[in-house]
């Protein structure tokens, strides 16, 4: 699955010249991951919206009719996983499908492979368990992991610029482990 997705994206991005199709996507969003399953607050309140900024650029191939093929690779900034001694960069090689379902609305869906990649920095710190207080260590080496997601959208497009809701859905077969992300995207669509 992985290296269908990744031949698919390459072929996208490889023949669109070829093909006489020079429209180009660049994207300009958030990314929230894994909305309402991780604890935000001591209440037990848990993330409904996360601001990751996340940067963007793709293409856009014409099918047949109303579809398209939408390969893209988009960044989530390094950010501090918790904690300032652990660093986190968020991947992001997608490859859609979309259907103008009229001329100022889009949906999409597709795939995408999405590489985690931690690093941390080492380190500890004292913190409060309940009755006293515990150290805990950070992770002082770089780990990655790959994910690929199941990916819905809609996109609302006014002239050269859209709104996009992207979601992305992990273990898609696994309903103990399923979780969803998504970003939201202003997108613009550069035609040469």
């Amino acid at each position: 699955m992985i290296k269908l997705l990744f031949f698919w994206t390459l072929l996208g991005c490889l023949c669109a010249p070829a093909l006489g199709q020079e429209t180009i996507l660049f994207n300009l969003g958030t990314h929230t991951e894994f909305y309402n399953k991780i604890q935000d607050d001591s209440s037990g309140g848990t993330r409904k919206f996360d601001f990751a900024p996340t940067l963007g650029a793709g293409i856009k191939l014409p099918l047949i009719d109303h579809w398209h093929f939408l390969p893209e690779f988009n960044w989530v900034l390094p950010q501090n996983a918790g904690s300032d001694r652990i660093i986190k960069n968020t991947f992001m090689l997608r490859a859609d499908f979309g259907y103008d379902l009229m001329d100022w609305f889009r949906l999409r869906a597709g795939t995408s492979l999405i590489w985690l990649n931690q690093h941390g920095r080492g380190g500890s710190a004292e913190i409060n368990n309940g009755n006293s207080t515990s150290t805990f260590y950070y992770p002082d080496e770089n780990r990655s992991s790959l994910n690929n997601t199941l990916d819905f959208g809609a996109e609302v497009l006014m002239q050269d610029w859209a709104l996009r809701l992207q979601t992305y859905v992990y273990s898609v077969f696994l309903a103990e482990k399923r979780q969803t992300s998504y970003t939201l995207f202003i997108s613009y669509y550069w035609d040469r």
